[in-house]
């Protein structure tokens, strides 16, 4: 079961943060592969997800549910996804952490544990972790730009550039 995590920092409050992550309209994009998003309740998602995994490319129908938050600090989702050409299927648990940092930023701690079965499953854990550490990237790398042109922090003399 590939295991991956990322952590970066935001210029952005907690609060900002994490009104941006409970808004799918607006993660979404920052979703790699993400090709539609589809709210069903206030907590549970679903998601067309295209990924490509080594020779693999694969279409994933996804169900993503909420099910811990303790706003906003932290929040855990559930999901599977089924692509039924491969025959193959996705478990996945995601959990956030966020954390304010001392100059008003936001410290995101992403983690997620994949279970692949079937066909996808059988191209290996080594490709399974690669792959899996690429998309947290992208992942963290969208968000952060995101949120960080929605609020440009104030100029400063002693940023470095």
């Amino acid at each position: 079961m590939p295991h991956f995590e990322e952590r970066f920092t935001v210029n952005a409050p907690p609060a900002t943060v994490w009104a941006f992550l409970l808004d799918p309209k607006r993660l979404a994009p920052c979703i790699p592969g993400c090709d539609d998003l589809e709210i069903l309740d206030e907590r549970v998602y679903r998601l067309q997800l295209t990924v490509k995994v080594g020779f693999l490319s694969t279409r994933q129908d996804l169900r993503m549910e909420i099910v811990d938050v303790d706003p906003p600090h932290r929040l855990i989702s559930e999901g599977r996804g089924e692509d039924a050409r491969l025959g193959s299927r996705v478990e996945v648990r995601n959990s956030l952490e966020l954390s304010p940092a001392n100059d008003g930023s936001t410290t995101v701690a992403y983690a997620s544990d994949v279970t692949v079965l079937g066909r996808l499953g059988s191209i290996g854990d080594a490709v399974m972790k690669v792959k899996a550490k690429e998309l947290a990237g992208i992942f963290a790398h969208n968000v952060k730009s995101a949120l960080e042109s929605a609020n440009p922090s104030p100029p400063s003399g002693e940023r470095a550039g």
